[in-house]
């Protein structure tokens, strides 16, 4: 009965989905709980604070400063109304009104999050090359901003070239690049003026916070134009005084041991590997993604027809199950390689093929083995398939 959620009549889950917003992220260490905690006993300037911890977080990332957001999208935001704007209190006042003002944001592609960037009030120019991007560059250019990972048209290190050269500020959406949380010092290698990651994902943070890293002037005008400032055109993204203590868990994450974690997570998915391994026609096997969560999952598979069983009623099934159990079906974007894996002995050769993928590192103790006799259960010749 200690369980708050049981009290309002929502079901809790098994979080097999990952680090996903849908599913509340992460679950945040005793640590970090207890920060946040200690955060909400007093009064503090937010600015100050906002500085205070900024420094600490940069520190991490080899950057000239930090900016605790209310989520990586809210990063993008402020980042874009920085670059537009800067921290000229009439210009930050009109927003999103952009007249006389550079306002052209390029992209190498459109995405949702693009939507971050259009709330200043920014024209979106998309390039396919970098001779479209040497091109779109003009007196009106703001920002360029990309996804970490997303090198379809433009290589990053090509895009962040150009943009100096034509002295455009850059801004990378790196959001899920943590795990490994050494990728933190990589991102601040690479020479963008800004880039985010989320603080409520592989960094064990709370839900609601996203850190910006870069030059100091940008991040300055980053914060002038959002909370505390009334006014500003990202005034309503609020993050408060204990998720800006609780993205220290960035901290916390520098200490673990991401070769152990995995190791642990990827024994989680050996025990469902094994299980599944007496069911006749189920293929489960461990794989690593290649940009973004870079955590060991499980390739599920079977032939759909055979079963009379489509990905979709496996889904279905375990969603409607107690407790209810989340996982990827093919609608989501993957790119795995070998080398992402710190234990090379456990990849197998080529993509792995996948109706269904299960995230390891959001499962918690004992949740792998209701998993796998969930699907043990579900993935069975149809005459004996349990039905929830």
């Amino acid at each position: 009965m200690d369980n708050i959620y049981a009290e309002l009549g929502v079901r809790t889950l098994i979080n097999g989905r990952g680090v996903a917003t849908f599913y509340t992220g992460t679950l945040m260490p005793p640590e970090v709980h207890q920060a946040m905690e200690r955060a909400s006993e007093h009064y503090v300037e937010i600015i100050a604070l906002q500085k205070a911890v900024g420094a600490r977080l940069a520190h991490y990332a080899g950057t000239e400063a930090a900016l605790v957001c209310s989520g990586s999208a809210d990063c993008i935001a402020q980042a874009t109304a920085g670059c537009i704007a800067g921290t000229d209190p009439d210009k930050i006042g009109r927003l999103p009104d952009t007249t006389g003002m550079k306002n052209e944001v390029i992209l190498t592609q459109r995405s949702v999050w693009d939507r971050s960037i259009a709330l200043a009030g920014a024209k979106l120019v998309v390039v396919e090359s970098r001779a479209e991007l040497e091109r779109a560059i003009n007196a009106s250019t703001a920002m360029m901003e990309m996804e970490y990972g997303d090198e379809r048209s433009i290589r990053l290190e090509d895009a962040i070239a150009v943009s100096k050269s034509r002295g455009v500020p850059f801004m990378l959406d790196a959001a899920v690049a943590c795990p490994p949380f050494e990728r933190l010092q990589t991102l601040g290698r690479l020479g963008a003026d800004l880039f985010c990651v989320s603080g409520g994902k592989g960094l064990f943070g709370p839900q609601c916070s996203g850190i910006l890293f870069g030059r100091e002037d940008l991040i300055e005008a980053a914060l002038r134009n959002g909370s505390p400032y009334e006014g500003a055109i990202c005034r309503p993204m609020k993050v408060g005084k204990e998720e800006i203590i609780g993205a220290l868990a960035v901290e916390w994450s520098s200490k673990r041991d991401y070769r152990a974690d995995c190791q642990v997570w990827e024994g989680r998915l050996q025990h469902i590997v094994d299980a599944l391994a007496a069911v006749p026609g189920v293929r489960a096997q461990i794989y690593y993604r290649k940009i973004g969560n870079e955590v060991p999952y499980l390739a599920l598979s079977w032939d759909e027809r055979a079963f009379q069983f489509s990905a979709q009623d496996c889904v279905d099934a375990l969603l409607a199950g107690d407790p209810p159990i989340a996982v990827m079906s093919d609608s989501f974007r993957e790119v795995v390689q070998p080398n992402a894996a710190p234990f090379k002995g456990l990849w197998h050769p080529g993509e792995p093929e996948r109706l269904l993928a299960i995230a390891s590192n959001t499962l918690k103790p004992g949740d792998e083995k209701i998993v796998a006799r969930r699907l043990s259960e579900i993935l069975t010749p149809p005459a004996k398939r349990a039905r929830p």
